[in-house]
């Protein structure tokens, strides 16, 4: 197990959750352009994981750039190692990066972690989803054997995998404009939101009420918007992705109006005190 070495590039919220827990079971080594990282040390890793952002470009895709980037340099070293993805990819990606850098061994592992528990969602997956080389999977599947053997390790094609991590964050999307949709309903008829959706919660077919809480507003955060944009334009028969993201322009919209109501009203009172 000595010749195993973990490297990770990108040391943002994924980058030091992936690193963090890997380092109770194997070396591990990181690298990030801010701060005083060793490019050289990085390269003697076993496996790479790839953490570096892909930020929303103006084209509604998502720009991966950095993660190019990092696949050049690699590729100019001469690093012989796994290098697994781990950034939100646009689809095809995976595609162009094999035809462009056919001597790197690149998988595809995209993380589902949510952001304010990075650390124990990445100890305790739902499930590992890979693509790439059969042979590349296996051994990079090795590296998670302490990860339950009941979680599943869902291996699929480089889109199949591309397009199921933008689809699970589609998905919220969906659910969240969903609840928006029908706490506007119920507003616009006077009743309680909360009961209302506490007859969909209650379905063993949904149970989680995950996302299917009204009165938190719009959905947001680094991921969500982006990714559903990249599902988005990266197909012209996306019907029901298009209203979700109706709904969550109105819903926007109008949280922001009743905060305003109520700054004003604050300040009023300011005033008559």
């Amino acid at each position: 197990m000595n010749d195993r070495i973990v490297g990770v590039i990108g040391l943002g919220s994924v980058g030091r959750s992936i690193k963090h827990v890997f380092s109770y079971h194997y070396p591990t080594r990181g690298y990030d352009i801010l701060g005083s990282y060793s490019w050289e040390v990085i390269l003697e890793s076993s496996i790479l994981f790839i953490c570096v952002p892909t930020p929303e470009g103006q084209d509604g895709r998502l720009d991966c750039s950095i993660v190019t980037n990092v696949l050049e340099k690699l590729s100019r070293d001469g690093y012989n190692g796994t290098v697994v993805i781990k950034s939100t990819i646009g689809v095809g990606f995976m595609d162009t990066s094999l035809q462009q850098y056919p001597e790197l061994r690149i998988v595809y592992m995209p993380e589902f972690l949510r952001e304010k528990d990075s650390y124990s969602w990445f100890i305790a997956p739902d499930r590992l989803v890979i693509s790439g080389n059969p042979v590349d999977i296996e051994e990079t599947l090795e590296y998670f054997d302490w990860v339950d053997e009941n979680v599943p390790r869902l291996r699929m094609s480089h889109r199949e995998a591309e397009i199921g991590k933008l689809a699970h964050n589609a998905f919220i999307a969906v659910k969240v404009s969903f609840t928006n949709e029908i706490e506007t309903i119920c507003r616009d008829n006077h009743v309680d939101p909360e009961k209302v959706m506490s007859v969909i919660w209650a379905d063993r077919r949904v149970k989680s009420k995950e996302h299917l809480r009204p009165n938190l507003g719009p959905y947001g955060g680094k991921c969500v918007p982006k990714d559903t944009r990249e599902l988005l334009n990266a197909s012209k028969n996306s019907i029901l992705l298009r209203a979700a993201e109706e709904v969550n322009d109105h819903t926007r919209q109008r949280y922001d109006s009743v905060k305003k109501e109520q700054e004003v009203g604050e300040k009023a009172r300011i005033r008559q005190a």
